[in-house]
């Protein structure tokens, strides 16, 4: 379905540019690791081809043996560390390729407590930093402060870390829709919206709020995901309520905490 775009003000085009800025940051990181790839995968295919001749192979002696099966074995660990990276780097590469289709698709404001300037968290399938490395351009919608985003509508709001627990006040809350790295749409609301429909008829109107909106199953299904209290969870609903894909996402949020 195409998204009629939302017109054209300056909040949308500031919108608009930090899309396009966060992609262009993606592609240079996508550049470089294509590279790295592309090293890596020359270094495996070397290895393997010249694994026995830098080996070397002497079994005469015991103390010859024993130098024999270290060679061996530091030659296998050198490959082995150069396969896994490759490994990685493809996976990173996959990674990065989908943000750059859709690099998020929310945002909250937080103002900590005591803080005077309040942070706008952008979250999406996977976290980015920015060129530095300093600072996060998206944060993954697995990490703690993330939470926010599914739990609370504006107004008050917390989220647990390892040193305790973070209070403060979501002072905005929205959804965007950005297709092949460009924004279509975008609205403010005070729930997370997941129907895909809705999302698109809001994303044409660029002044919906949408506070008065009794109740969604995504709430429900965070408690669900991000439950860590429980060794055994039993979720019960009728056909359709969401089971399977809370399931989904609650294993891929434990193996991102629990790796």
């Amino acid at each position: 379905m195409e998204v009629e775009l939302v017109p054209e003000d300056k909040e949308w085009q500031q919108e608009k540019q930090r899309v396009a800025a966060v992609v262009e940051e993606i592609t240079r990181k996508i550049n470089i690791l294509q590279s790295k790839k592309k090293g890596l995968k020359e270094d495996v295919i070397d290895l393997r081809k010249d694994f026995w001749e830098d080996v070397t192979v002497n079994i005469e002696e015991m103390d010859d043996k024993i130098e024999t099966e270290a060679s061996i074995k530091q030659q296998a660990e050198f490959l082995s560390e150069r396969e896994r990276s490759h490994g990685q780097v493809s996976e990173s590469l996959d990674i990065l390729s989908r943000l750059k289709n859709n690099p998020y698709f929310g945002r909250i404001d937080f103002l900590e407590d005591h803080q005077e300037t309040e942070k706008p968290i952008y979250i999406g399938l996977a976290s980015v930093m920015d060129e530095e490395d300093d600072d996060f351009l998206v944060y993954d919608w697995r990490a703690p402060i993330a939470s926010m985003y599914y739990d609370f509508p504006p107004g008050p709001a917390n989220y647990d870390t390892i040193e305790g627990n973070i209070s403060g006040e979501i002072n905005l809350k929205r959804q965007y829709l950005i297709r092949q790295g460009e924004m279509k749409g975008m609205f403010d609301t005070g729930l997370t919206i997941g129907d895909h429909l809705l999302q698109a008829v809001l994303g044409n109107q660029a002044n919906t709020k949408m506070k008065s909106i009794v109740s969604t199953i995504q709430r429900e299904q965070n408690q669900i995901i991000r439950n860590e209290k429980a060794k055994v969870l039993i979720v019960q609903g009728v056909a359709g309520s969401g089971k399977t894909s809370a399931a989904l996402q609650r294993v891929a949020y434990l193996l991102y905490h629990y790796r």
